[in-house]
């Protein structure tokens, strides 16, 4: 990935149709994406189906929602993908995605997936990385709420599957996100700290932030594509439409690293921001990146397993790098699905 890639991210904005994710991927082609990326995950691979008030949305655009619900009305069915990557290869385009769970790896392999990407909030999933970095393709990682230790354990754990071909997104987990909180001051700090390639996962309107990502050596611009704003999607509203990702594309192929893009006064200065390694672990969409819940019912003196605990969304559990230190211990109360396990004393 020596040149800029140009990745159009499809996400839910195929409202449920065959037919509108087609011709998304049409548009997409149509507007110069090197790329476009899909997610591959069903609900049961991201969440559990229970209503326990951690699985419940609170304010923002899906208010009130139960996670499983949200996540099953998104979801990609898997007997589209053939059809989407052979489309994807007609028009010229590379087509990856995002895997959710194991499973999925195996899926795409099926298909010959070339690029895994791993989604912000799936940062800590560490079983899930070093799975999809054991199939030797690039790893592409959001940093949207990952603190300086886990992005380091998320790159050991590709290094520890034999995968160096490591690059890491720049990401603010908001929907839309500010121009002032892109920070890209992180790009070139993040190269050096963590010894990978950088890029930019950008939910921001427009194509500033993309281009002046760009002048700072970004390898890889993603960003979320609708074909118009009539389409039934959660993510439509801080999607890209056809003529404003073309209009991306334009900036970012002229680009002048020495200079960067010509902005208004400041607006540079603004969407650079500062360094700080932390500031991703503090964000507030946290909350729905992956933690350990107790997946099946457990009696008091069972013993944690695979079988009865699962690393799922939300974030409120336990934290997913204590894991392995779990399994095999014994529960000294009962546990619904839901509930967050504890470790042993």
């Amino acid at each position: 990935m020596e040149d800029i890639k140009i990745v159009a991210e499809l996400s839910a904005n195929h409202g449920g149709s065959l037919d509108i994710a087609k011709e998304t991927l049409r548009a997409m082609a149509a507007a110069g994406a090197d790329a476009v990326k899909l997610q591959t995950y069903t609900p049961d691979s991201l969440t559990l189906d229970v209503r326990e008030p951690d699985f419940q949305l609170h304010g923002g655009l899906w208010d009130g929602q139960w996670l499983y619900d949200l996540y099953r009305g998104g979801s990609l069915p898997y007997e589209w993908h053939a059809e989407l990557f052979g489309l994807a290869r007609e028009l010229g385009m590379e087509c990856f995605s995002t895997p959710f769970d194991c499973a999925a790896v195996d899926m795409l392999e099926s298909l010959g997936n070339p690029i895994y990407k791993i989604a912000s909030f799936e940062i800590m999933d560490l079983e899930l990385i070093r799975y999809a970095a054991s199939k030797h393709k690039p790893m592409v990682m959001s940093a949207g709420i990952a603190t300086d230790r886990e992005l380091r354990e998320a790159v050991e754990a590709c290094h520890s599957a034999g995968n160096d071909d490591i690059t890491i997104l720049k990401c603010t987990s908001a929907y839309p996100a500010r121009l002032e909180d892109a920070h890209l001051s992180m790009i070139p700090a993040m190269r050096d700290r963590y010894g990978v390639k950088i890029g930019l996962s950008d939910h921001t309107p427009g194509w500033e932030v993309p281009a002046v990502a760009a002048s700072l050596g970004a390898v890889m611009v993603e960003k979320h594509f609708v074909l118009d704003r009539s389409v039934d999607s959660p993510d439509t509203s801080f999607s890209m439409l056809p003529q404003d990702f073309a209009e991306m594309v334009r900036r970012l192929r002229c680009v002048d690293k020495a200079k960067g893009p010509a902005l208004p006064e400041g607006l540079r200065e603004a969407i650079m921001g500062n360094v700080d390694f932390d500031r991703a672990g503090k964000s507030p969409g946290r909350q729905w990146s992956r933690s350990l819940y107790v997946s099946a019912p457990i009696r008091a003196g069972e013993k944690f397993t695979a079988d009865n605990v699962r690393c799922v969304r939300p974030g409120f559990g336990l934290h997913p790098r204590h894991l392995l230190e779990l399994l095999g211990t014994v529960a000294r109360r009962d546990y619904r699905p839901g509930q967050v396990p504890e470790l042993p004393e």
